[in-house]
């Protein structure tokens, strides 16, 4: 206990007298106790949750080695623990990062940043939550960033992905690590019982972690959730949905998620139920908790001029009103027949398309086509029903009809008669490539877009996307200038737009000098930056008859990365890309929507030859309806963030939206 003014604040604070459960061990658990003491109040320390190193601490490494290396603008913490886990890691001090800073969500993990040794750049000024420092993050950087700003992000395992959403829509690229996870602590079985039988009269909740382990260890059995009847505190609205997500109901909210801002929110309900930290406000019946046997009680601790009586230990009134109540009133046949209703913008086929979030134009389609040298007649391709190998006469047609559906391009691959090592057949000007292209200009006019695929794949005996070095390896910087070649005789033809599909390092800013350099300044570049060693392009090797033995891995994206999509756009869009692609779509659409979300150019997608086909195989076997499989499937990559897409069915598709 404490005595003099401390003791009255702690009276007119509320918390005389009253047991308060901390669910933190260790030094942080003592804080809190302390806190807790300062108020007047009894804190009974039971952890529920620890921390661990993360299942995988690899990426953690890795991630602190690129920030001990310079390769980040800030790191941003979230928790102490999430101090702790780095600078457990090795990682330095942000002087020795370079420019790099460090941000904190709040005061606690300032604290704790510092006793590590890092200066503490930026910490919200209210609202510590990730909300809080996302947008003080997007207020310092604002403007004046010449880049979007890389930032380090090491949560917890089961962190939500608030923060790195909001930084991503800011047109910055966050890297989400585990630094640690969150595991229940040791039992113990008496205390519990204790806690059970109304040991406590109210319970910290921390976290979300926190609030599931509660959950896990009482369950919940009428009142609260809790036998006792322990009121549930909880540190900000996050922690109060996650205690109602397990079938609990905070009473008290937190607007500061903070030691103070929580223990004074509680104290101010303990005082007036009906305050603004109060998960129910305004109730009229709502009573406070009532102290312990024995404890004093202040004047000020309930409603003026009354005492705080042992049967007023009850929760709130089901008719209170609330103003914070994460957890929905569990429905009775009395109830009120609800008021919102979705279902109602979803009537009719006229009010669906009303208010549609997603749209396809058909001028946002382009049409893959493939002409072959030396065939008299088209050829069908097995594996791709409906798709064909042009001559150059049958590609005018399939040209004419794209335009008349309103497509907005056609993107062409040549098949030469002849291959060599080198692909000597892609920069021809009498190759099939460059005189298919000249046929289409010459048919469509300004009607279409006309693009050209920029790759050797087609042109090469080996089949690789560039030319080979004595050990049998793609040799990167040789096959640019194969590139710089291909660009010219394109742009020659009249190609408006090269699709650069080689992955090659450096292909976006060789192709662009040598379009420059050649006077073909308005000849625009397709990088197709997130490009990945997928197994859906199988029946488009049949299309180009592929000479292809092995696999593309070592240029091609790993299927299982992410964030080096975005990497690879960026990177793009720095050596001068006019646009960037995802390809293929539908297995990755979340690499496409992250670089949706930060790119400054637009954004295309593949559908590729084995999406389509799945779709035909199915349909052809009566497994789904092909047209609603297809116009769900593209207005997905269009939701995703694509502002165009390739498919086989643009035509089509282009009929039926028109």
């Amino acid at each position: 206990m404490i005595s003099g003014a401390s003791a009255e604040r702690a009276d007119a604070l509320g918390l005389s007298g009253r047991r308060i459960l901390v669910p933190r061990g260790g030094a942080a658990g003592e804080r809190w106790a302390q806190a807790v003491r300062e108020r007047g109040g009894e804190p009974v320390v039971a952890a529920l949750t620890e921390t661990a190193a993360p299942q995988d601490p690899g990426p953690l490494t890795a991630a602190v080695e690129r920030w001990n290396r310079g390769q980040y603008d800030w790191l941003v913490v979230t928790s102490a623990n999430g101090a702790h886990a780095v600078a457990d890691a090795g990682a330095r001090p942000a002087a020795a990062a370079g420019a790099a800073r460090v941000a904190a969500v709040g005061p606690a993990t300032a604290e704790a940043l510092r006793e590590r040794g890092f200066a503490v750049a930026l910490q919200p000024e209210h609202d510590f939550s990730a909300v809080g420092i996302a947008a003080a993050l997007i207020d310092v950087i604002g403007d004046r960033a010449p880049r979007s700003q890389r930032l380090l992000l090491p949560l917890s395992e089961i962190a939500s992905t608030e923060l790195e959403e909001a930084l991503l829509r800011a047109g910055h690229a966050p890297e989400r690590i585990a630094a640690y996870r969150t595991v229940p602590a040791p039992r113990d079985a008496a205390q519990e019982a204790r806690i059970a039988a109304g040991g406590v009269d109210a319970i910290l909740v921390l976290s979300g972690s926190g609030a599931a382990e509660l959950a896990r260890r009482f369950g919940p059995a009428g009142g609260n959730g809790l036998p006792g009847g322990a009121m549930l505190a909880a540190i900000g609205a996050p922690t109060a949905r996650a205690l109602a997500d397990h079938g609990l109901r905070a009473d008290v909210v937190a607007a500061r998620h903070t030691v103070d801002g929580l223990l004074d929110a509680l104290a101010e309900h303990i005082a007036d139920p009906g305050s603004r930290g109060s998960a129910r406000e305004g109730s009229r019946s709502t009573p406070r908790i009532a102290p312990r046997s024995g404890a004093r009680t202040s004047a000020t601790a309930g409603t003026p001029g009354t005492e705080a009586a042992p049967e007023a230990a009850t929760k709130a009134a089901p008719d209170a009103a609330p103003a914070i109540d994460p957890a929905p009133p569990r429905r009775t046949r009395s109830m009120m027949p609800p008021t919102v209703r979705p279902r109602r913008l979803r009537t009719t086929p006229a009010m669906r398309r009303l208010v549609a979030e997603t749209r396809v134009h058909p001028a946002e389609l382009i049409l893959p086509a493939f002409v072959r040298e030396g065939i008299s007649e088209p050829r069908a391709i097995g594996s791709m029903p409906g798709v064909l190998q042009h001559t150059l006469d049958s590609l005018r047609r399939a040209a004419a009809d794209a335009a008349e559906a309103g497509v907005g391009g056609i993107m062409l691959f040549g098949v030469p008669a002849v291959r060599d090592a080198h692909g000597s057949a892609a920069d021809d000007p009498e190759g099939i490539l460059n005189l298919a292209t000249r046929a289409v200009v010459s048919e469509a006019g300004d009607a279409l877009v006309v693009q050209t695929d920029l790759c050797l794949d087609e042109f090469t005996d080996h089949g690789h996307c560039g030319v080979l070095d004595a050990r049998g390896a793609v040799a990167n910087d040789a096959t640019l200038d194969r590139y710089r070649a291909m660009a010219v005789a394109q742009a020659d033809a009249g190609s408006a737009l090269l699709g650069l599909s080689g992955m090659m390092d450096g292909q976006v800013a060789a192709v662009r000098e040598a379009l420059d350099e050649a006077g073909h300044q308005d000849t625009a570049v397709l990088g197709y930056s997130a490009k990945y060693a997928s197994a859906f392009y199988g029946p488009f090797r049949e299309a180009v008859d592929s000479q292809l033995t092995g696999d593309r891995r070592s240029y091609q994206q790993d299927p299982a990365n992410r964030r080096e999509g975005l990497r690879e756009a960026e990177l793009d869009v720095a050596e001068g890309a006019d646009i960037v692609m995802v390809k293929p779509a539908m297995s990755y659409l979340d690499v496409l929507a992250d670089v949706a979300a930060t790119s400054p150019v637009p954004v295309w997608a593949y559908q590729v030859s084995g999406e389509a086909a799945m779709i035909e195989a199915a349909a052809a076997n009566g497994w789904i309806d092909r047209r609603r499989a297809i116009e769900e499937s593209v207005v997905s990559i269009k939701r995703a963030g694509a502002d165009a897409v390739l498919s086989y069915f643009a035509v089509e598709l282009a009929g039926w939206i028109r």
